[in-house]
Order: C-alpha cells, then sequence, then structure tokens
C-alpha cells in the first residue's frame, strides 16, 4: 500500500546534535553506555520506565520504546522513528507529528484527544487512550487497536477488518 506525504513535515533532526545532560544520563544508565551526539545513538532503544523529560535527540532511533514515561510531554521531534512505543505516557496531548511513524504505541495515553494526522501509520494502537472522540481520519490504518476506547462511537470510516481488540 503507498503512503500518502504527510501535510505536515516531522521536524528534521540534526544527527550532530548534543543529546542534553539529563537524557544521556537517563540513556547511560539505561544501556551502561555514554552517548553524546544523537547520531551515536543506537538504532533500538529502550527507556521504558526512565523519568526522561527531553526526547528531541532520539529522533533518529528507529525503534524507540519510552513506555511508562511520564513526564515526556514534546514529542514532535519523534516522526521519523520507525517503531514508537508511547504506551501510558499520560503527559503527552499532541501526537500531529508522528504521521510517518510505522508503528506507534499509544496505548494508555490518556492525554491524546485528536488522531486524525495519524492516518498513514500502518499499525496503530489507541487501546485505553479514553480522550479518543473520532477515528473518521484513520480509515487507512492496516491495523488499528481500538479496545478500551470509550468515546468512540462511530467506526463507520474505519473497515472492520482494520479493527482488532488488544
Amino acid at each position: 500500500m503507498a503512503l500518502t506525504p504527510r501535510k505536515t513535515p516531522a521536524k528534521s533532526l540534526d544527527p550532530n546534535v548534543r543529546i542534553s545532560d539529563e537524557t544521556r544520563t537517563i540513556i547511560e544508565r539505561k544501556t551502561g553506555i555514554e552517548y553524546i551526539y544523537s547520531k551515536d545513538l543506537p538504532k533500538d532503544l529502550d527507556l521504558s520506565s526512565t523519568d526522561i523529560k527531553d526526547v528531541s535527540a532520539l529522533g533518529g532511533v528507529k525503534i524507540l520504546n519510552l513506555s511508562y514515561c511520564t513526564k515526556i510531554t514534546d514529542v514532535s521531534m519523534l516522526g521519523n522513528v520507525e517503531v514508537l512505543i508511547l504506551a501510558y505516557c499520560t503527559s503527552i496531548t499532541d501526537v500531529s507529528m508522528l504521521g510517518n511513524v510505522l508503528t506507534l504505541s499509544l496505548r494508555g495515553c490518556s492525554g491524546i484527544t485528536d488522531v486524525s494526522m495519524l492516518g498513514n501509520v500502518d499499525a496503530l494502537l489507541l487501546s485505553r487512550c479514553t480522550g479518543i472522540t473520532d477515528v473518521s481520519m484513520l480509515g487507512n490504518v492496516r491495523m488499528l487497536a481500538l479496545h478500551g476506547c470509550p468515546n468512540i462511537k462511530d467506526f463507520s470510516a474505519v473497515p472492520q477488518a482494520n479493527r482488532c481488540r488488544y
């Protein structure tokens, strides 16, 4: 299936950006390796359940797990990550810049209300996103998990074959 171009491109990431001291410390604590510049980060990075706030230097990572990182508020620089797991990141409210992510888990992100810009995401997990009311723009999403989203009333724009329960 061909993906249509984004209406608003993800912010570009300079590969030579210096990782903030706070973020660098958290990454070193999780991986045992100190990374100074974003270009040196591994392609697969698990920072789940940490107190990370600044994720602006992580946009070059291909597989990024930030589950249960409740201090993150700005994910606009992560639009080029291929697999992004933001499950239970309850402080995130704006995901409009994540339309180029291939697989996106927003499970339990109760602060998110608008997912209209995510129509090009291949697999989108929105289970337990209680703030979402409208999925009409998600008809192109190949796999869409909507279990525990009580405020979504109209599923007509999303083919039954694309919906699953997770």
